[in-house]
């Protein structure tokens, strides 16, 4: 078979295999970020009977993560739930399906576009295969929650394929060698189009610009005249009365649906700072286009806000867009192809240029779609270029580039395996969200002060970040200063009203000051907000119906930070509430269930210590001199247990080992006077 007359059958099952291959390795990787409250945590996925009320707008996206109308985005999750369960496998095996069908789908559209070229299935191969291991597409494939922009990609190929195929004027007679025009339309393909339009809809707001790509495709691509818009005006307007059906059942449906409005990017920014910032997102897309590296999971805060429009950085995204418009004015006569290609890049990032407030500044999701016009591009310059003989040269190179991309998705699917490696991929990059999630990776591994100051820097950029202000209150709250912890907290609930963590952890902090009334008050308005949230209805019943500081009032599931933090906060002040009166055997089961739940070995060998000294109160003396020394060997820095080791082995008469654990003391500490005072006194004597 001549490499020209590759048979379609063969490169679809290239594109499948292809696809597939390179992001197989993401069918192990955990559910991260935004999947664990749009899928872990939602409790609405987990039955297939919901599916309906996804439509209803009852349940779905907009009680999860946003004020959006996504049914079959739900609908898609709730059917992996029913087969898969909170298996991460299956939800990532539909996330690579959904890619493969919308590779195929591009394919042939590239291959109805350039019916007309000798090579047209070989280079729409190679254009497809680009876009199917193209690194940007990573954050919308391996990404659970970035399905969303799969999919409605997936609609939209859909869509303009049978656009296409509707408005097809002739067709190539394969046993004539000769084209045949088309006499009349077939109205399945108009159906079809409408419909995939409708679903895609229905899947994500991105896909409302189809309007305009079907004129785009008609005037710019094809070189429609006015006649031809009024011969067609019906068919426009089916497009668009789908579109406006669609805005009207939205709103009815989310109307009374509260706009978190301290979510929104540009929260209390004016137009010129809106402006100005979202033009300086353009350039930052079209680089990651052709250039792929330096990839983020999250860009809020990363682009500095443009302060006004003669902002240098404005000025040069201003002339680069100016450029690409005149480019597209320019080639219209010449090549309309590449006029449609800059015209589809800008038309499709519309609906995420905050001309309508959303939470994120850009994301490299949003360019699943728009990166058509990349490989669509690619596809035609190619096929140019074959015809004019550089068959080998263009071959070898795309080759080369798919073989590039592929290492480079393959590589990035990694950073995408588990929370850890996803939030360390991106260390170092000062964003709102980068920071707070570098953060909690320090503030899980126990280094508090470096994740305070991350969660600050977060603040300093955006004062309306929500984590940012409860996890630095955590923060305050681990060493003691509950003042700094109640400020944050406050401020988290002022930012997000709607948020549940800010009235738990108020309503830990406020147990833990004795303060009943208030506790109670907080948990009380967290069962409005989310019901049963970290089991807190289980402790509000406990703090009306027990003191405060019964240990019956704590959850007993420590899997979340909040639960462990306010376990071990309570578990602390009873332990020296138990000790203060002489409970000494209550006192040291706390303090046993304090080292459990810590990880960090310095704070273990402290309530090692501590255990210690409740056996010397209880005149056990062969427990004491143990857990001293399981104390020292724990941390072998700890003054407090040699201190401690030393006063034990001088009430025993053991003068020596009391020298030489005071004489560590000192190797630690030069400057300990206390140390060195009992050292010189023991000496003497």
């Amino acid at each position: 078979m001549h490499i020209s007359r590759v048979k379609s059958i063969y490169c679809y099952l290239i594109i499948i295999l292809v696809t597939y291959l390179v992001f197989h390795d993401s069918l192990s990787n955990d559910f991260v970020f935004d999947d664990e409250s749009v899928i872990v945590n939602n409790s609405s996925i987990q039955s297939i009977g919901n599916i309906p009320s996804f439509f209803t707008a009852e349940e779905g996206f907009h009680k999860v993560i946003g004020r959006y109308y996504r049914p079959i985005i739900s609908a898609s999750y709730a059917i992996d739930y029913s087969i898969w369960g909170l298996n991460s496998f299956g939800f990532h095996l539909t996330n690579i399906i959904i890619h493969i069908i919308s590779c195929l789908l591009l394919f042939k559209i590239f291959t109805v576009l350039f019916w007309r070229y000798k090579y047209r299935n070989l280079f729409s191969l190679f254009a497809t295969l680009i876009f199917a291991v193209h690194p940007i597409h990573t954050e919308a494939v391996t990404w659970i929650s970035g399905r969303t922009d799969s999919m409605v990609t997936m609609f939209f190929f859909a869509s303009f394929l049978s656009y296409i195929e509707f408005t097809r004027e002739q067709k190539y007679l394969k046993e004539k060698n000769t084209l045949q025009s088309i006499a009349g339309r077939n109205y399945l393909y108009l159906f079809l189009s409408l419909l995939f339009f409708a679903s895609g809809l229905l899947t994500k707001e991105m896909i409302i610009t189809m309007p305009v790509i079907i004129l785009l495709y008609d005037f710019v691509y094809r070189k429609k005249d006015l006649s031809y818009f009024k011969k067609n005006i019906l068919v426009y307007s089916l497009f668009a009365g789908i579109a406006v059906i669609y805005l009207i059942i939205r709103y009815i449906l989310l109307r009374d649906v509260p706009e978190r409005e301290n979510y929104l990017y540009f929260i209390n920014k004016d137009f010129i700072v809106i402006m100005g910032t979202m033009l300086k997102t353009i350039p930052v897309y079209f680089r990651l286009l052709f250039a792929p590296f330096d990839l983020l999971y999250h860009y809020n805060g990363v682009i500095a806000d443009a302060k006004t429009l003669i902002d240098i950085e404005v000025i040069l995204t201003i002339l680069f867009i100016g450029l690409l418009i005149f480019l597209s004015v320019y080639y219209y006569k010449k090549d309309s192809i590449i006029s449609f290609c800059i015209l589809f890049f800008f038309v499709t990032l519309l609906p995420v240029m905050n001309i309508f407030p959303t939470m994120n500044l850009m994301a490299e999701r949003f360019l699943y779609l728009t990166s058509f016009a990349l490989v669509l591009l690619i596809c035609h310059i190619s096929l140019l270029g074959s015809a004019k003989r550089d068959f080998t040269i263009l071959t070898v190179g795309l080759f080369l580039i798919i073989c590039s991309l592929s290492y480079l998705t393959i590589s990035r699917n990694k950073d995408w395996k588990n929370n850890n490696t996803l939030y360390s991929s991106a260390k170092g990059t000062n964003g709102t969200v980068l920071l707070v999630n570098e953060g909690n990776i320090l503030a899980n591994n126990q280094q508090y002060d470096d994740a305070a100051i991350l969660y600050k820097k977060a603040i300093e950029i955006r004062d309306y970040n929500v984590l940012a202000h409860h996890n630095l209150g955590l923060v305050y709250l681990l060493k003691g200063d509950l003042d700094s912890a109640e400020m944050r907290f406050k401020r988290g609930v002022f930012v997000d009203s709607l948020a549940p963590d800010g009235y738990f952890q108020l309503a830990t902090l406020y147990n833990m000051q004795n303060k009943k009334d208030e506790a109670i008050k907080m948990l009380e308005k967290l069962q409005i907000v989310v019901p049963n949230y970290k089991e807190s209805a289980a402790i509000l019943e406990n703090l009306k119906l027990r003191d405060s500081s019964d240990l019956d009032s704590i959850p007993e599931n420590t899997g979340s930070e909040e639960s462990r933090v306010y376990k071990i906060q309570m578990l602390q002040k009873r332990s020296y509430k138990l000790f203060s009166e002489k409970k000494f055997d209550e006192a040291i089961k706390d303090l046993e269930e304090l080292i459990k739940l810590n990880e960090d070995l310095p704070t273990k060998s402290g309530y090692m210590n501590n255990i210690a000294i409740c056996y010397g109160e209880m005149k056990n003396t062969e427990m004491e001199e143990k857990y001293f020394l399981d104390a020292v060997k724990t941390d072998n820095n700890n003054i407090n247990a040699l201190n401690g080791l030393s006063a034990f082995y001088l009430k025993m008469g053991d003068r020596d080992k009391a020298k030489e654990h005071l004489n560590k003391v000192l190797t630690i500490k030069p400057d300990d006077v206390s140390a060195r005072n009992k050292l010189d006194s023991l000496s003497k004597n």
